[in-house]
């Protein structure tokens, strides 16, 4: 989107705690439960960085407004235009509305450590945006702590969220509520597996990796799919409470056209938003929007593949669809849902359906709705 002239910072909420101390004396006050949710909120109603330390981080030891020179280790070879952002940039402060407090160019917005900036030649991006994980931390460590137990837990995470986004709206902004996640369940449990690995140092006890490390043996059916399924449960519950028209964007509907995904995204505003594809920008390269999703053939990540598949066929038929190589990877999946004490659950004992192919966004309402008719 960022490549598209528009303005949607990447896991805004991530790492805070991590990232704040090294260059930062607020981070007290950051890091607190109004420093996060008015960050979601300025970030709603204007264009602004990654997080409130990133101006600190990103311009660390290169102008005198920024004289760090902690552990915290940069890339040097900066864009020009980086650098001038870096001349006029402020550390803010919750309630983060100083006009220093905005990105403009778009140079701060998707990693810390970024290298340029995307909207130098914009006066102001038409859509701006903040995008991070469902569940990340709004600053209240009780909430964190129950937040994979307890639904009311979930509910109360939602309704800060929804406090937030009332908040920018209430400032004039138009909000529109995007979750994004995938609908092939087993793709995205195999791409866990290798992320667990990879990324955050742990193998799922479900599987167990071949001696090539390329493949892995599903021991557990029910251990592998765990993780995805109650993060899907979580996240279309979530979706409904935080706003009454919550939409959808699946990886299949990126996988199938971006172009068309983007575009779905910009019309599903009250008052469309059609110019941004004036000021589109070179797209990025194919291999790039599939980056770390495995969308290779099903053969290649699972060694036991049909065995996983006799084991689910008759007593999880929308699993077993979504082990076949016959399904493409580029469909988008209506998971069979069920209600259970008021909270939606994947129900794998029927079969899965197959969502429109020139449908690119949804409601999550509508969605669920198709779930539950499956």
């Amino acid at each position: 989107m960022n490549d598209r002239g528009m303005h949607v910072t990447q896991e805004s909420l991530l790492h805070w705690e991590r990232d704040c101390s090294p260059v930062s004396g607020n981070c007290e006050e950051f890091l607190s439960i109004p420093g996060r949710t008015q960050w979601v909120t300025q970030s709603l109603v204007r264009p602004m960085p990654k997080n409130p330390f990133a101006f600190a981080y990103g311009c660390n030891g290169l102008t005198e407004r920024f004289p760090f020179v902690s552990e915290v280790k940069l890339a040097r070879e900066y864009d020009d235009e980086k650098i001038q952002a870096c001349n006029v940039a402020v550390e803010c402060t919750p309630p983060y509305t100083h006009e220093g407090c905005a990105d403009l160019g778009g140079c701060f917005s998707q990693e810390i450590d970024q290298k340029g900036c995307y909207n130098t030649d914009m006066e102001t991006p038409a859509i701006v945006g903040i995008s991070f994980n469902f569940l990340s931390s709004l600053g209240d460590s009780k909430l964190d702590a129950c937040l994979e137990q307890e639904p009311k837990c979930m509910s109360k995470q939602s309704m800060m969220l929804r406090e937030a986004t009332e908040a920018a709206e209430a400032q004039g902004a138009e909000v529109l509520t995007l979750a994004q996640t995938r609908s092939n369940l087993f793709r995205w449990a195999i791409s866990r597996v290798f992320h667990a690995r990879d990324f955050d140092n742990y193998i799922i006890k479900a599987i167990e990796f071949t001696e090539s490390g390329d493949k892995f043996v599903v021991h557990d059916v029910d251990g592998l799919l765990r993780g995805p399924v109650k993060r899907m449960e979580q996240l279309l519950q979530m979706s409904l409470e935080v706003s009454d028209n919550t939409k959808i964007l699946f990886y299949e509907d990126l996988a199938r056209d971006v172009g068309k995904s983007i575009e779905a995204v910009q019309l599903s505003y009250k008052n469309p938003v059609e110019s941004v594809s004036d000021v589109l920008q070179e797209d990025v390269a194919p291999d790039e929007n599939v980056k770390d999703q495995h969308p290779g053939g099903l053969g290649d990540y699972v060694e036991n593949l049909e065995e996983f598949r006799k084991q689910v066929r008759k007593s999880q038929p929308c699993l077993y669809t979504m082990a076949l190589d016959e399904t493409p990877k580029d469909t988008t999946l209506i998971l069979p849902l069920k209600m259970e004490d008021s909270r939606i659950r994947v129900d794998f004992s029927r079969d899965c359906c197959f969502g429109d192919s020139e449908t690119f966004v949804r409601t999550v309402k509508d969605y669920v709705q198709a779930g539950l008719d499956c």
